[in-house]
């Protein structure tokens, strides 16, 4: 993941999380959205056929990443349910340390 990143300095600012470890992502955090409308403005089939950012859902962590800035961003794969929960999306993506929470994977969230 990190073979064109060539720190200078330690320790590097990336880690990989080797296995993989359960976290919860905060999607209202993890993406920025712009805010849209109120949901009393949309028609239904955008609430309901749109991707649900306002949820916490279950993830993997795969690695940690610094910026240049000194926060730390992980890499993180998840699925985003749509507002009926008939459709989702699977992403990996680079996503802030405040969205992420670790999750016990015996509990389930």
């Amino acid at each position: 993941m990190f073979e064109r990143w060539q720190a200078v300095h330690d320790p590097k600012p990336w880690r990989t999380v080797d296995p993989p470890r359960p976290v919860t992502v905060d999607l209202a955090t993890a993406i920025s959205h712009g805010g849209g409308r109120l949901a009393h403005d949309l028609p239904l089939r955008v609430r309901a056929d749109g991707l649900n950012l306002d949820v916490q859902v279950p993830g993997v962590l795969h690695a940690w990443a610094r910026t240049s800035r000194g926060a730390w961003l992980g890499a993180c794969t998840f699925t985003i349910p749509t507002g009926n929960k008939l459709g989702s999306l699977t992403v990996t993506q680079w996503c802030p340390a405040t969205a992420i929470t670790p999750r016990d994977p015996d509990r389930g969230r």
